[in-house]
C-alpha cells in the first residue's frame, strides 16, 4: 500500500500539485484521467492524497476529459469517491463538469467511515459519527474533516 501511495504522490508532484515528495522518482507517463481514476481507489487510505487530489481538481477541472474519466473510473476506480470529491469541489468551483460527474455517480452501498483509519479508534469513530458533515452523509460516509471547504 505504501509503495502505491508513494507512486501516486510522485504522479501528483509531476502535475505541479501542492504535494511535496522527499525524492523525485522516475515514473512512466500516464494521463490525468488515469491518475484520477487510480487515486479514487486510495483516497480512503490517505487524507493527504485526498486533499492533494481535491485541491488540484478544484483548480484544473477544465483540463479533464470527463467522458474518459468516467469510463476509466467505472472500470478501474471508485465512482462513488469520484462523485463525492466532485461534489466537494463544486462548492469551490461551480463547474458543469463537476455536476456531470456527480450525476454519473452513486452513493456508497452502505454507511461507513470515509477514512479507514477512523474505524480503528472508538473515540475517533464516535466523534466522526456525531459530527459527520452533510456532504459525506449524502454519499453514505461518515467524515468530519474538510470543514474549511463546506459552506
Amino acid at each position: 500500500m505504501e509503495n502505491k501511495l508513494d507512486l501516486l504522490f510522485q504522479y501528483w508532484n509531476k502535475l505541479d500539485s501542492k504535494v511535496f515528495v522527499t525524492e523525485n522518482k522516475p515514473t512512466k507517463q500516464i494521463g490525468i484521467e488515469e491518475l484520477i481514476s487510480e487515486t479514487t481507489n486510495y483516497c480512503r487510505y490517505s487524507g493527504r492524497l485526498t486533499w492533494i487530489f481535491l485541491d488540484w481538481f478544484i483548480h484544473n477541472i477544465e483540463k479533464i476529459n470527463i467522458e474518459k474519466l468516467l469510463k476509466l473510473t467505472k472500470t478501474n476506480g471508485n465512482i462513488t469517491i469520484l462523485g463525492l470529491i466532485a461534489d466537494i469541489a463544486k462548492q469551490k468551483n461551480d463547474s458543469l463538469k463537476f455536476e456531470l460527474l456527480i450525476k454519473s455517480s452513486l452513493p456508497n452501498n452502505k454507511k461507513e467511515f470515509f477514512f479507514n483509519r477512523v474505524s480503528e479508534s472508538k473515540l475517533a469513530s464516535k466523534i466522526t459519527i456525531k459530527q459527520s458533515l452533510p456532504i459525506f452523509n449524502k454519499w453514505n460516509y461518515y467524515c468530519n474533516e474538510l470543514r474549511y471547504l463546506t459552506n
